[in-house]
């Protein structure tokens, strides 16, 4: 069949450009049209009108939209605007921007494309793309079901059951899950491989089957999806071919590292292969308009490269390059590194401020690879496209430039060598290791200093970073312990809840740890989930507790993996990760009532986490802080869209319950830490304190790690960037940020320094301090955030 045209022009887009100020860049510049916006929820909002617009224009149209956590203000604004559709259109902004009142949008007239899914992975599962689509697509806007394309990768249909010996579904040809696509061209060893063989066959001709369908609809009209920490599209990713078509294939360590978290960790996702359509399926209209949406500074690299490198298979996003119709929507964060948006925002300053220019300056010594006191040099001659802005834009000389960033760079690291005395911290995370992963060597000076008190604060329970199989086997082995008595010999009856109960626990998982004893180590993390089980059950004897952790025990052996768990498998992994991070601070004689674990109700294990409550979530902050009384809080301030979306909202809630501390104690001076661990990363512009890190504060920190974050070893929820443990990347981290201080000051800075702490130097990790005001103007796009979604009553 022909492709079929579309209506694509868009008063949206015009309304959005102008209303964010988007600059005019050539195609040159920028192979893509961007239109940049100031936060995630304008962002959600764009895309839903757009989207309104295109299928009001477009009735039997074919649709292709994302899954996954990307699309969650997309979703919201459309659920706000179908339902105040008559509203909007009469004196509203449909109203405002020139949607015509006669083309209200018929969904159920539209084609629906599935764009990919795991396989196998059940379609009722609640984090399968099949779940999501029938969910928020199918029944949140209307789409007729019979005119949607799904992909099944679980069900084997009933007519041809008998090919595969009976079987009714995927996973019974794949009893251990593992999909081998190698065999395609290897010769079966047996039955089992035989039946594996033929059903992969059997989706090869699905996919194929999938593609004409598409094709024979005249092809994808209305594109929408999000971008991945490779850059991949779909799942096309990073080496996909551009002219690749629907097919069921691997995916690489970055795409199954970011979509751990919704089935139950890495080992899950490794042993499944995935259905995707292809770039050439996107691309085959060439009237489709592609719409790539992303929010935050995490990848605007992947953003930058699809958009103005020439089209490559290292970037699938530049395979979008040759329709006129493809647009990237994205967060002025996402599109922080487009290097002539980034150009034009600086000469429009009306004076470029330090950090802008030392950014610059940073920048440019790094590209050509000298430090900053040779670039002091009259012989220094080479300027490239930073260092040439910066003298635009400060009217200095570079000598100047270079010698004043030195001097800024230099005051920061003497910061970092004289940690503050005499202080009450408030050392604040969202979760568990959070703190530790952001400045751990830091904290050995805070906390051995007597003049110091160290309060630490974990604003949720974490529980969606523990597996399932690790807490099953906490469980095996506290119900052995109980069925052959032995539980006495390490639970005193007595002090079941008193705290030198509680710390008896502690004591005795140290001892084993001293004593290299993993038997015992495991024994005492199951006598603390007693404690708590025997507490939450109102039992009298442990023997009652057997009942339970029986049925506990079934429900993880047999429940997939990523499910929402029930209620007392969140509590028990919650319990796990406050007893880790308790550990940590034992090792420093830190004792319970200086830890406080907060559990704040807004975190759930939803695909789509709701925002902190005013009342529920920001009172038990603002109660501790009237309790410790700090003038140091840390947190975690990740750039806006980059990083856990818990971080973003825990940083919510902790403003707020600063915002209300100060109101009611105007006089108090706090200074707020703003940190970044291994989810995102500081610019050494942005922050004003670097501290040096010693090798022997690295084996501190991962002996810490392994020993006291027992439930993390095995990196099951990693980051996309290393595949390892979260204590290894925090390390490789600082090193690349030491490495970047030795490329602007040169080695002799360091290890001819008479200073020892310099001398031992070996990596650096990074504090932005602020008084509270400062934290306040960093913080000011949160408030034009809630403001926004203030307007919407479908959001929570």
């Amino acid at each position: 069949m022909e492709t079929r045209k579309y209506i694509t022009k868009s008063k949206v887009e015009v309304f959005f450009e102008k209303q964010f100020n988007n600059p005019v860049i050539s195609k040159t510049d920028e192979k893509i049209k961007v239109i940049a916006v100031d936060n995630y929820i304008h962002l959600g909002q764009f895309i839903a009108l757009r989207f309104l617009e295109w299928v009001s224009l477009n009735p039997g149209g074919v649709v292709a939209l994302p899954t996954g956590k990307t699309p969650e203000f997309f979703i919201k604004w459309m659920q706000y605007y179908l339902e105040n559709w008559d509203t909007e259109i009469n004196t509203g902004l449909l109203q405002q921007i020139g949607f015509d009142k006669e083309l209200k949008p018929d969904f159920g007239s539209l084609h629906f494309v599935m764009i990919d899914e795991f396989f196998p992975l059940d379609p009722l599962h609640e984090r399968s793309f099949n779940y999501f689509v029938k969910r928020f697509y199918i029944d949140g806007f209307g789409f007729d079901q019979s005119k949607a394309m799904f992909i099944d990768t679980y069900n084997i249909p009933e007519a041809v059951q008998r090919d595969f010996d009976g079987n009714k579904n995927v996973v019974e040809i794949f009893p251990e899950g593992k999909i081998d696509l190698n065999l395609r061209i290897k010769h079966p060893g047996s039955t089992k491989e035989t039946l594996q063989k033929n059903i992969i066959k059997y989706y090869d001709q699905f996919c194929e089957n999938y593609e004409e369908k598409i094709r024979n609809l005249g092809g994808i009209g209305f594109f929408l999806g999000g971008i991945g920490p490779d850059g991949h599209i779909a799942f096309d990713v990073k080496g996909s071919s551009h002219h690749s078509h629907t097919r069921l294939t691997n995916i690489n360590y970055e795409t199954q590292a970011a979509a751990a978290v919704d089935l139950g960790g890495i080992e899950s996702v490794r042993k499944k292969a995935v259905i995707t359509i292809g770039l050439n399926t996107i691309t085959h209209n060439p009237d489709v308009v592609a719409i790539v949406i992303a929010a935050g500074e995490a990848k605007s690299q992947v953003i930058a490269s699809a958009i103005e490198s020439e089209p490559s298979l290292e970037y699938p996003g530049s395979a979008l390059q040759k329709l006129p119709n493809t647009r990237f929507y994205l967060t002025n964060g996402a599109a922080i590194k487009l290097q002539e948006r980034k150009r034009l925002r600086i000469l429009g300053m009306q004076k470029a401020d330090i950090k802008t220019i030392d950014r610059l300056i940073i920048d440019g010594a790094l590209e050509v690879g000298v430090t900053l006191l040779e670039m002091t040099s009259k012989s220094f001659k080479t300027a490239n496209r930073y260092l040439q802005l910066a003298q635009q834009v400060s009217g200095e000389s570079l000598a100047t430039l270079a010698q004043s960033t030195y001097n800024r760079i230099a005051e920061k690291i003497q910061k970092g060598l004289n940690p503050p005395v005499q202080s009450s911290i408030l050392h604040t995370a969202p979760h568990h290791d959070d703190i530790e992963l952001a400045y751990f060597p830091l904290l050995h000076h805070l906390v051995r200093s007597e003049q110091n008190e160290s309060h630490f604060v974990y604003c949720t329970s974490g529980f969606t970073s523990v597996t399932n199989e690790y807490i099953n086997g906490n469980l095996i082995i506290l119900r052995n312990l109980i069925r052959n008595g032995r539980i006495d010999k390490y639970l005193d009856h007595k002090k079941l809840f008193a705290k030198d109960g509680f710390w008896d626990d502690i004591t005795g998982t140290l001892n084993a740890i001293a004593r290299k004893d993993k038997t015992e180590h495991e024994i005492y993390i199951s006598c603390r989930l007693a404690r708590h089980l025997v507490h939450l059950l109102k039992v009298k004897t442990m023997q009652e507790l057997l009942p339970t952790l029986d049925e506990t025990i079934n429900y993880l052996t047999t429940v997939d993996p990523g499910k929402k768990e029930i209620d007392i498998v969140q509590q028990i992994k919650g319990w796990t990760r406050e007893f880790e991070a308790e550990l940590v601070w034992a090792h420093f004689g830190i004792g319970l009532d200086h830890v406080s674990h907060l559990g704040l109700q807004f975190y759930t294990g939803d695909i789509f986490v709701e925002y902190p409550d005013p009342e529920r979530d920001v009172k038990p902050i603002l109660d501790l802080l009237e309790k410790v009384r700090p003038n140091i809080v840390s947190l975690a301030l990740d750039p806006e869209g980059s990083g856990p979306d818990t971080h973003f909202k825990t940083l919510i809630a902790i403003s707020n319950a600063l915002e209300k501390y100060t109101e009611k104690h105007p006089d108090v001076e706090i200074k707020v830490w703003g940190y970044r661990n291994i989810w995102s990363k500081f610019h050494i512009a942005d922050v004003n304190m670097i501290v040096p890190v010693s090798l022997n504060s690295f084996a501190v920190l991962n002996n810490m790690f392994n020993n006291c974050f027992v439930s993390q070893k095995s990196a099951s929820f990693p980051s996309y960037e290393f595949e390892g443990t979260f204590s290894d990347l925090a390390q490789r981290i600082w090193v690349e940020q030491h490495q970047q201080l030795i490329a602007l000051f040169g080695n002799d800075f360091f290890y001819d320094s008479q200073n020892p702490l310099l001398k031992r130097t070996y990596g650096s990790l990074y504090i932005k301090e602020m008084t509270y005001k400062e934290f306040c103007d960093e913080i000011e796009f949160i408030k034009g955030m809630i403001d926004t979604k203030k307007g919407l009553k479908s959001l929570n």
